[in-house]
C-alpha cells in the first residue's frame, strides 16, 4: 500500500471505532466509485469496438450476415434457387443488406432465365446505393435482361424489324427478277415486230392454171403413144413433173384469195371467211391443206393464201 492508502485505511479504522455507521458508508462510497470505473472502462472498449465496424450499408457489412454467407455457399454449389432464399432471408433480417439484390437480380439474369424478376432487383439495388461502384455494370445488366425479355415474346418489335427486312430484301429481289423479265419480253417483242414489219414488197397475186380435164390429158397423151408404137419402140410414161403447190389442193370454183396483212393468224382468217362454222380448228386444217408448206406460226405479208 502507498503512505496515502494506509493513511487512508488507518483514518478508516479510527472512524471505524468512533462511529461505526459512518465507516460503513465510507466503505459503500468506495465500491460506489470503483463501480463507475469499471463501467467507464466498459464504454471505452465498447466505443472501440463499434470504430472499428464496417459502416453501415457496406458490403463487408452484408457479407458477414449470416444468411449471406449460406446464400453465397449455395452459388457455389450451383443451387441457385436455395441462394436465392437465403438471400431473401438476409434481407427479411435486415433491410441494409442491399447487396442481396443485386446477387438475387445476377442469378435470376444470368443462371434462371428470368429477365422480368432480374430487372426489378436490379432496380432495387440501384435505388438503394444510386452512387454504387458497380452501377455502370448493374445498368448494363439492366439493358441486357430487357432485350432477353423483348426477344422472349412473340410479334416484338426486334422480331418485327428483322422480318420485315427479310421481306423487303424479297422484294427487291422480285423486282429485279420482274425488270429483267419485262426486258426480256420487249427484246422478244420488238424482234417478232421487227419481223412482221419487214418491209417486203407485196407478191403479185399468183395466176394458178386451170388443171386440164381429163379429155385433154387423154389427147396429149395420145401422140406419145402412137409415135412410140410407129417407131417400135416400147412406150414408156413420161416423167410426171411434181405437182405445183397449187395443184395439190386445187381450188374450187369458190376458192378465195388472201393477201396475208399486219396482224394475220390462220384463227382469224377462219373467223372471218367461215363465221358460221362450229369448230374453227377444222377450218384452220383446210386453209393448211390447200396452202402446203404454209407456216402458220411465221406468215409473211404479202403471201396470197388460198382460202377454199
Amino acid at each position: 500500500m502507498t503512505p496515502k492508502e494506509n493513511k487512508t485505511v488507518s483514518q478508516n479504522g479510527l472512524t471505524a471505532k468512533a462511529n461505526p455507521w459512518l465507516a460503513e458508508f465510507i466503505l459503500h462510497d468506495h465500491s460506489m466509485d470503483m463501480k463507475r470505473t469499471l463501467l467507464l472502462s466498459l464504454l471505452t472498449t465498447l466505443a472501440l469496438t463499434s470504430c472499428q465496424q464496417a459502416p453501415s450499408g457496406s458490403d463487408a457489412e452484408d457479407e458477414r450476415n449470416p444468411f449471406f454467407r449460406q446464400a453465397s455457399k449455395d452459388v457455389a454449389d450451383l443451387n441457385y434457387p436455395a441462394a436465392i432464399k437465403q438471400f431473401e432471408k438476409a434481407l427479411a433480417a435486415n433491410p441494409s443488406v442491399v447487396k442481396a439484390y443485386l446477387q438475387i437480380g445476377l442469378l435470376y439474369g444470368d443462371k434462371l432465365g428470368d429477365p422480368i424478376s432480374a430487372i426489378y432487383f436490379y432496380q432495387k439495388y440501384l435505388e438503394a446505393r444510386p452512387n454504387a461502384a458497380e452501377r455502370e455494370e448493374v445498368v448494363a445488366a439492366m439493358e441486357k435482361a430487357k432485350i432477353d425479355f423483348a426477344l422472349s415474346l412473340t410479334n416484338t418489335g426486334i422480331q418485327n424489324a428483322a422480318e420485315i427486312a427479310r421481306i423487303s430484301k424479297e422484294n427487291v429481289d422480285y423486282k429485279q427478277q420482274i425488270l429483267q423479265l419485262q426486258g426480256a419480253l420487249a427484246a422478244k417483242e420488238a424482234q417478232v415486230s421487227q419481223a412482221a414489219g419487214a418491209a417486203t414488197p407485196p407478191k403479185a397475186t399468183a395466176v394458178v392454171p386451170a388443171s386440164p380435164t381429163p379429155e385433154k390429158k387423154a389427147q396429149k397423151a395420145a401422140p406419145v403413144k402412137a409415135e412410140a408404137v410407129a417407131s417400135g419402140i416400147p412406150s414408156v410414161p413420161a416423167a410426171t413433173p411434181p405437182a405445183a403447190p397449187a395443184e395439190a389442193a386445187a381450188p374450187s370454183a369458190e376458192a378465195k384469195q388472201h393477201t396475208i396483212g399486219k396482224g394475220d393468224t390462220l384463227w382469224k382468217l377462219a373467223k372471218k371467211y367461215y363465221p358460221a362454222s362450229l369448230d374453227l380448228n377444222e377450218e384452220i386444217a383446210k386453209i393448211k391443206a390447200a396452202n402446203p408448206g404454209l407456216d402458220d406460226r411465221n406468215l409473211k405479208l404479202g403471201t396470197v393464201l388460198t382460202i377454199p
